[in-house]
């Protein structure tokens, strides 16, 4: 919904409203349902913390966001007007400006410009260990009594029209993207003169293909191993069934492929090249990927432009092709 003002909310600003604030609530009403549905009552009560934002309208153009997270802030009234207690408590985390994350990536440019202006900005594991530290018991023992509100937005409600302030040092960053482009060119130009255009490549063309970067996912397991030392005499090892490991195979290959297409809708560069080589369409060999049929070299950056097509017709699920089922 980035870049949607008022004059051009549509069906997606419509959709993003049911995710951040309807569903939001109906998922609380459902855990109040189950929980009143329970022969006793617990304690503590299950706690809820909500993703409250400072940001309501104060940035624009940005759809619906603000208000659907200024109506959540009706939570902390529902809570006693609608009795919610004894059967859910609430925790209201109004979080900052948060770097590093989708939501605010296009923002990140300009964070430095929030500092100078007095406000703290979070990296994404700062905020993470915030929110974390709100299901603390001593924090969960203080919701019993009604909702808490934990403001984690850094002062940003200092900055006055701060939405002015984002957008000049927006402004700012594209004027010294400029000047830095203008001065690579000047360069450029000069060495073309100098000692060629041969030369001047070199030092004015940056085009970086991206490689293929294999995921990798060791844990640690000295810690472990050491606790286990404990056991040694109490059961007999042979007679322990052991599980060495544990995978998944479906039509979209295996986990991690498969999450990239539910999430995303596509595979990455990586699932392409893992996937491509599973179907037997490349193949490594001297250090390179190569075509599993021509044996011609396949450069990294070329595999999901190349093969995709292919992999998409013959993955998800679908009819399954004749010719692997002998016609």
């Amino acid at each position: 919904d980035y870049g949607t003002d008022v004059s051009s909310l549509g069906p997606e600003s419509e959709l993003s409203t049911r995710v951040m604030l309807t569903n939001v609530l109906r998922l609380l009403g459902e855990v109040r349902r189950r929980n009143q549905g329970c022969a006793h009552v617990s304690r503590p009560a299950t706690l809820a913390v909500l993703p409250l934002s400072p940001n309501h309208g104060v940035f624009g153009n940005d759809g619906m966001y603000g208000e659907a997270k200024a109506a959540l802030e009706t939570v902390f009234n529902r809570w006693e007007s609608e009795a919610w207690h004894p059967h859910l408590a609430i925790a209201g985390a109004v979080i900052g400006w948060t770097r590093g994350t989708g939501l605010m990536a296009a923002n990140d440019a300009v964070a430095p410009a929030m500092e100078i202006e007095g406000a703290r900005t979070f990296s994404a594991d700062e905020m993470a260990a915030n929110v974390v530290a709100l299901m603390h018991q001593r924090i969960v023992d203080l919701a019993q009594t009604g909702p808490v509100w934990a403001d984690l937005n850094g002062g940003l409600q200092r900055i006055g029209d701060i939405g002015k302030v984002v957008a000049d040092a927006r402004q700012t960053v594209r004027d010294n993207a400029k000047v830095a482009r203008a001065i690579a060119s000047g360069y450029g130009a000069d060495m073309a003169v100098a000692s060629g255009h041969a030369l001047a490549a070199l030092h004015t063309d940056y085009m970086v293909e991206p490689l293929f970067n294999p995921p990798t996912f060791f844990p640690d397991a000295t810690h472990r191993i050491q606790q286990q030392q404990n056991l040694n005499g109490m059961v007999n090892l042979d007679k322990v069934v052991v599980i060495t490991g544990y995978g998944e195979v479906g039509p979209y290959g295996n986990a991690e492929t498969r999450w990239e297409m539910e999430a995303f809708g596509e595979f990455s560069l990586e699932g392409c090249v893992e996937l491509a080589w599973v179907m037997g369409l490349i193949k490594h060999s001297g250090g390179a990927w190569v075509d599993a049929q021509s044996g011609m070299l396949v450069e990294d950056s070329q595999i999901k432009a190349r093969y995709e097509p292919q992999i998409l017709k013959h993955t998800g699920v679908r009819l399954l092709e004749p010719e692997l089922l002998d016609g």
